[in-house]
């Protein structure tokens, strides 16, 4: 005899339950581990987390598990958007690179503090209105519509990656606020502190891609020194703050020297070098120049420094 609610269910074996899962993403998930924990081109894919399976089973941060009565339930979310709270971490950072290039007075620290607190409240707005277009959107990476879906969300949280770099560059209100805040002698602090990391940093650069240039080109000692002089008097203007690993990575620090040669006084290189150094040494500039958008992509230049004078003409101070 069978109960009215006895029912047989045949189950797929596991191998087969599991492929139909492992190509659905759940991208409002893994949204903000792409923005805040990915730079450049870096993406990151987790766990299928949340996907509820038929017969009451749920993947949860890629555990299969059977919930009695059919009955998933999903997490709790934070009670405040997490976007507040990693911005705020790099507003500290910032403020404390400040505060050991000069001396902050409590009230400067406020005022300083003030000013992001509105630039991070108009970038969380942002954020959390992209990221709520992918709450619970799940895709299969294995078909077309998935794909498109996919490539969507790529560029939109690049753009708040753009967005999160730029949060207290010019144009926001802590950029403003900080020659009004500073006076002429923290000014010159700070302007100091960061010309010398930049250039310190910059230097190493060189340094390491001329080693690499001369075991291809066999250059002698005139051409090394030229073209370290050209490279060193052209130095970009180099992100300091907020370094991720891609930014560290040797591949782009290399292309970046090459794009930066690729911009001096290239009839005076010809004439230093022989025909066939030349031949090498403008294809690695070619290729520089070529990689310039991925480049700037990547975050390691700082494209968002304001060359014009404050109101009051006094010099504003390096972005720190």
């Amino acid at each position: 005899m069978w109960a009215e609610d006895d029912r047989v269910v045949e189950e797929p074996p596991a191998p087969q339950a599991q492929g139909e899962q492992q190509h659905l993403i759940d991208l409002g998930t893994n949204f903000d581990a792409n923005l805040f924990e990915q730079q450049g081109n870096g993406w990151v894919l987790r766990g299928n987390a949340n996907i509820v399976m038929p017969q009451g089973q749920l993947i949860l941060n890629g555990r299969r598990m059977i919930l009695p009565g059919g009955i998933a339930v999903t997490e709790e979310q934070p009670p405040e958007s997490p976007t507040f709270s990693r911005a705020r971490v790099l507003g500290e950072k910032r403020l404390e690179r400040i505060a050991a290039s000069c001396d902050l007075t409590d009230a400067q620290r406020r005022k300083l503090r003030l000013a992001m607190e509105s630039d991070i409240r108009r970038f969380a707005a942002v954020v959390d209105a992209t990221r709520a277009k992918y709450a619970g959107v799940r895709v299969n990476l294995n078909d077309q519509e998935g794909q498109k879906k996919w490539h969507q969300f790529q560029q939109d949280v690049q753009e708040c990656r753009q967005f999160l770099r730029r949060l207290f560059d010019s144009g926001s209100l802590f950029a403003a606020a900080l020659p009004a805040t500073l006076d002429d002698d923290q000014v010159a602090g700070i302007d100091a502190e960061i010309k010398a990391r930049r250039s310190f940093r910059w230097r190493t650069m060189v340094v390491s891609t001329l080693s690499k240039m001369d075991d291809m080109l066999g250059l002698t000692q005139a051409q090394h020194d030229l073209i370290a002089e050209a490279l060193l008097r052209n130095e970009p203007a180099l992100r300091l703050d907020e370094l991720s690993p891609e930014q560290e990575n040797a591949h782009l620090q290399l292309n970046l020297v090459y794009m930066v040669l690729s911009g001096v006084d290239q009839g005076r290189l010809q004439k230093a070098t022989s025909e066939r150094q030349w031949r090498t040494l403008a294809l690695l500039m070619n290729q520089g120049k070529s990689m310039r958008s991925w480049i700037e992509q990547q975050g390691i230049l700082d494209s968002g420094e304001d060359a014009a004078a404050p109101r009051d003409g006094r010099p504003r101070p390096v972005r720190p």
